[in-house]
């Protein structure tokens, strides 16, 4: 997770650049003074304080060797009083330090100082409140990541706008509800919620659900439409269910595969897409819905050859599948391919009779 704070660099670093600056600086006023003497001991004594704060380390009292070193590429031997000034200045600024500032020497290891609101800052809190810049700032995310294409499900607790698929989600909702209510469903998983469109609906439908979504625009637009739903319903699982982890999908009534199988069999090939649904299957207590691209679907998804048609070869596919179930059809229904064109799809209800 990104830190709230801004860049700091590394204590070394700083250090480092001071004592570079040092060297560079003095070195050239060392070089100057030596052909015109005057007395500019105070502008070696202040840097050499500031330098010393700063490192805070004893060994920064070395650096007047240092700058005498680099000087004697241009002069002979630098006058006493300079080098006491440097010498005098570093140590008498490594000492404030070590003495009045602990927290430069442990910083990594002591706790950050308590926030405090300032005056101003109190005054302008009772106008300006967290939700209220969490909120523009959430609108503003939103807009990045819908663009250019807008919302894919159509979520009302959104901003306005045409979604892409939403006669699809409609119709697709409106045949499942029947079997969730018969089901007495009591719980859900979503698995590739998108934007959140039927979890919110199962949530309206009183049913606790979690959304699991792997794309960060999707499921940060899911957080979104979840929060100004105003369900309690509904957790959004940043996830992305693979061969490895989809143990831990957790158990429930029913489950929703929708539109998320081709991209198991893309990502990881035939047999382990069908240990997942499997694994899937076996965490499912009542019923799963399930629908997926079909011959639509481009070479580079690599499925199968549904013969003799997508809806028989599915059926068969569930059943070897998904044991200790029946397999309802639920009609087809608005869906589009790779390219954009529209195309339909067809929906099923896997339901456990064992």
């Amino acid at each position: 997770m990104m830190s709230d704070r801004g860049f700091q660099p590394p204590v070394w670093l700083l250090q480092a650049g001071v004592a570079l600056i040092y060297l560079t600086s003095l070195s050239g006023i060392l070089v100057h003074e030596s052909h015109e003497p005057s007395p500019l001991v105070l502008g070696f004594f202040v840097p050499s304080v500031l330098a010393g704060l700063v490192i805070a380390r004893f060994w920064a009292v070395a650096l007047p060797l240092g700058v005498i070193a680099i000087s004697r590429l241009w002069i002979g031997l630098a006058d006493e009083d300079p080098v006491i000034a440097m010498a005098g200045g570093l140590l008498l600024g490594v000492v404030l330090a070590q003495t009045y500032l602990p927290g430069q020497r442990d910083a990594g290891s002591q706790d950050a100082p308590a926030h405090r609101w300032s005056p101003v800052l109190r005054v302008l809190k009772r106008f300006v409140t967290r939700d209220g810049f969490d909120n523009v700032l959430d609108l503003v995310r939103f807009r990045i990541d819908t663009f250019p294409h807008g919302l894919y499900q159509p979520v009302p607790s959104l901003p306005t706008g045409r979604a892409t698929r939403a006669g699809g989600s409609e119709s697709r909702w409106s045949a499942m509800l029947p079997i969730i209510r018969a089901q007495e469903v009591e719980s859900a998983i979503d698995i590739g919620a998108c934007e959140g469109y039927f979890s919110i609906k199962l949530a309206a439908a009183g049913i606790p659900t979690i959304a699991i979504e792997s794309e960060p625009g999707n499921y940060r637009t899911a957080l979104l439409a979840v929060r100004r739903s105003g369900t309690g319903k509904v957790g959004v699982l940043a996830m992305e269910v693979t061969p490895e982890n989809v143990v831990t999908v957790p158990p429930s009534d029913c489950v929703l595969c929708l539109s998320v199988w081709h991209h198991f069999v893309r990502s990881h090939g035939l047999d382990h897409a069908t240990a997942m649904l499997e694994t899937i299957w076996q965490q499912t207590r009542k019923v799963m819905f399930f629908d997926t691209g079909e011959t639509e679907m481009t070479p580079d998804y690599q499925l199968p050859q549904m013969t003799p048609d997508p809806r028989s070869w599915l059926i068969a596919y569930l059943a070897r599948t998904c044991t200790g179930a029946r397999t309802e059809h639920l009609g087809v229904h608005r869906a589009f391919d790779p390219s954009g064109k529209p195309c339909q799809r067809n929906l099923f209800a896997v339901i456990r009779t064992s």
